[in-house]
This record gives C-alpha cells, structure tokens and sequence, in this order.
C-alpha cells in the first residue's frame, strides 16, 4: 500500500517550479540567421537563455496527468555586423522577452518503484509585452558607425507546440524531481528584427524574421500532495 502512495498521481494535485536553460541546435532549427544587403551582412546567433516559472500537473489517472502553468521566458541574441570598411566584427547583444502557458498532456512508463519515463505533448500560449530596441555607435579615423537593431514583435499573442521527454523520481516525502527536454516550436515567426549600419550619413537596412524555435534542458521540483479523498454521500433513510 506504501508503494501505491509513492508512485500514483491520480487525483493529485501538485505544484512545481521550473528552470529550462536554453540551448541552440541548428539541428532542431534553432541556429544563427542571417541576411544581406549591399555590402552588409549580418548574422544573428541565439546563445543561452532561459525559461523560468510554476507548474501545475493534474493527475488524471495512475498513467495521464494534465500540466499548466506560466513562465517567463528570455530569448538572448548576439547580432554581428560584416562590413569591407569596418576593421573587425562588430556584435550588439539584445534579448527579447515573452510568456508562456503551456497546455500538455503527460503519460507516464514505470522503470522502477519510484522512478518514471514521461512524455508530453501539447500547445503553448505565447505573449509578447514589448518590442525591442537597441544601438551603439563606432568611430574610425574620418568614419563614424551607428548600428541599430529593432525588433518588433508579429503578435502580442501567438501559438505554439510543445514536445517533451524525460525522467521523474518521486519520494512521497521529498516530492518529486524531474529531469528531461523540451522543444518548443511557434506556429509563424515571432518577430521581425530591422538592423541597420549607418556610416555617416550613409544607411544600410537589412531585415529578417525570428523563427522562435528553442531547444531546452528542463529541471523540475514538485512539492509531494496526498491524493484527494472522494467523499462519500449518505442518503437520509
């Protein structure tokens, strides 16, 4: 009986905190970017970021639960510009800032008495508050560089699929923890990134779309919950 009240989730509910560093795979359609113009190019490489926040997980049955929840989510870029009159390459970093509520389903395959196999599937709501903005500028012998970068978000809301596997050990007195991955897929691009280079007073535009796509590693806590006690109705006689 013991065993039982470790390892089942039907009827709990339990609440998790997430951390999901995020890792760029050109594999998985999360790599640099790039785009042309004239004489500039310039290349767009996504470098470490995170996804923070809350779970909540439902237990459905001994082998399906429901998972939801809201996390912040950071996007980080490093923008390099190509140019024949500028000595070196010149990077600009930005970030780009968004939530998230996913809305999965998870199905469980028992390894042992206490640790467990998951995957899910689902969708994401994804919102985006801001647009983004940023500049720095250069001065070489009679040349002066301005460089600009602004990104402008497609939608305040947007939809995505979610797609993830991993491993759970649960403790009935610790709770459980989990280690896996995710893949995190918008349906449309999320932003429309303009950056320019300006020598004197002469401007270069080029223009490109963020894709959005991440890969991440996921660690979760949940706290342990006892299971919910269906009450049991007396009829009056």
């Amino acid at each position: 009986m013991l065993c039982f009240d470790v390892i089942s989730q039907e009827n709990v509910t339990t609440l998790g905190i997430q951390f999901k560093p995020m890792v760029p795979s050109k594999f998985f359609g999360t790599g640099a970017q790039s785009a042309s113009s004239e004489a500039l190019t310039v290349i767009n490489d996504p470098e470490f970021g995170m996804n923070l926040g809350m779970v909540v997980r439902r237990g459905l049955t001994k082998n399906w639960s429901f998972e939801t929840g809201i996390t912040f989510i950071q996007r980080n870029y490093k923008l390099s510009f190509y140019h024949p009159l500028l000595n070196e390459v010149t990077n600009m970093n930005y970030r780009f800032i968004g939530y998230e509520i996913p809305l999965q389903g998870m199905i469980y395959v028992r390894l042992g008495e206490q640790l467990y196999m998951n995957a899910s599937a689902g969708c994401s709501i994804d919102m985006y508050p801001t647009n983004v903005e940023s500049f720095a500028d250069d001065r070489r012998d009679t040349l002066r560089f301005d460089f600009f970068q602004n990104t402008f978000r497609q939608n305040w809301i947007q939809f995505s699929v979610l797609a993830n596997y991993g491993f759970e050990w649960r403790s009935k007195k610790d709770g459980y923890f989990y280690l896996g991955a995710s893949f995190h897929r918008p349906f449309s691009e999320i932003a429309t990134t303009v950056a320019q280079l300006q020598i004197n007073t002469d401007p270069t535009t080029v223009s490109y779309q963020l894709n959005g796509s991440y890969l991440t590693f996921d660690f979760r806590y949940f706290f342990h919950e006892d299971p919910e006690r269906k009450k049991k109705v007396r009829k009056a006689s």
